[in-house]
């Protein structure tokens, strides 16, 4: 771990225009990260702009200032820092490409994948935690800066989602006593944040779920379940990013499969992979060979080509990543 939290705060009392961002496709933890470090350069009085180019998906408009999360940098701010949480490279941030250019700026990078490249110069990162949110939780406890309702549900929901609601591997006796801090001094309300995460599902998320199901196939000897999301779907049924996320957890759940795959087709020639796996195999060394990366338990990459031939090609890498086991 990296926690050069007397280096952070240095940092932040000697600048006054920040701009905070999150990656692209935002999750529960990045937005909520996001709204957590939003809460906190506020408190210490800076001017701050939350930025996400691909906004907030619906399902986490419930967090409190979620609202204040634009698509893009207004016009008046010169941002002097630039703050990254959840992203574990540069590319991966939801920023516009011209900010980076800015003179001087300094890049503030706050994250937990084990993949994370270091690109901030100053570089929080805790592979060990559960959450970004997690990590977050400690620079408030640095900060001697006590939580408001809201935001504590936003740090709440940040771990909480990258848990899996507290079933994944990550989740340790910290992670827990964590979130059992925010609901016991903070009021966070457990059962509304897994109503508004898991059970308010718009109609087409639910029909595009019994597409993509109907493309469930086992292989490699019953280890390997695969799905395939397409462009034909998603204009039939259009969702959000987010709505399509849990897809992949239906191919993980099967008896026997070790490892999930989603393929889904952003657009022609354009495929993401949503890699999941139990605790028999590190998903995150498999993202990698395609550039991607990710956790041991949950890991993404994108791939060029037509669907058939990466579907094709991924299984078959996977097939000889057993086949040398």
């Amino acid at each position: 771990m990296t926690s050069d939290w007397q280096g952070f705060f240095k940092l932040i009392e000697a600048k006054n225009q920040f701009i905070v961002t999150c990656h692209v496709h935002p999750d529960g933890d990045a937005i909520g990260s996001l709204l957590a470090v939003g809460f906190l350069l506020k408190k210490l009085g800076k001017n701050v702009e939350l930025v996400c180019s691909e906004g907030v998906p619906t399902v986490y408009t419930f967090l409190e200032g979620s609202e204040l999360i634009k698509k893009e940098r207004g016009p008046s701010l010169l941002p002097e820092v630039l703050i990254a949480v959840d992203c574990a490279e540069r590319e991966r941030c939801a920023l516009a490409e011209e900010i980076w250019g800015i003179p001087g700026l300094i890049v503030i990078n706050i994250d937990h994948h084990i993949t994370n490249t270091g690109f901030g110069n100053l570089n929080i990162v805790d592979s060990q935690a559960a959450a970004t949110g997690e990590v977050l939780l400690r620079l408030f406890k640095e900060a001697g800066i006590a939580l408001e309702q809201g935001v504590a549900t936003a740090l709440y929901t940040a771990v909480a989602t990258d848990t899996g609601f507290f079933r994944y591997s990550n989740t340790s006796s910290f992670t827990l006593e964590l979130a059992a801090t925010l609901v016991k001094e903070y009021g966070v309300e457990p059962a509304k944040v897994a109503e508004q995460v898991h059970e308010q599902k718009s109609f087409n998320s639910i029909r595009l779920l019994g597409e993509v199901l109907c493309t469930l196939k086992v292989g490699v000897g019953g280890k390997v379940a695969w799905m395939v999301l397409d462009q034909e779907m998603l204009n039939k049924y259009p969702v959000e990013n987010e709505e399509t996320e849990s897809f992949v957890n239906y191919a993980r759940s099967i008896e026997g499969v070790e490892i999930g795959i989603l393929f889904k087709e952003l657009r022609a020639n354009e495929i993401k992979l949503s890699w999941r796996s139990s605790v028999n195999v590190d998903v995150s060394k498999l993202a990698a060979y395609f550039g991607g990366g990710g956790h041991a338990r949950a890991a993404g990459c994108t791939l060029n080509g037509p669907v058939k031939k990466v579907v094709d090609d991924v299984l078959r890498f996977v097939a000889g990543f057993y086949e040398a086991r």
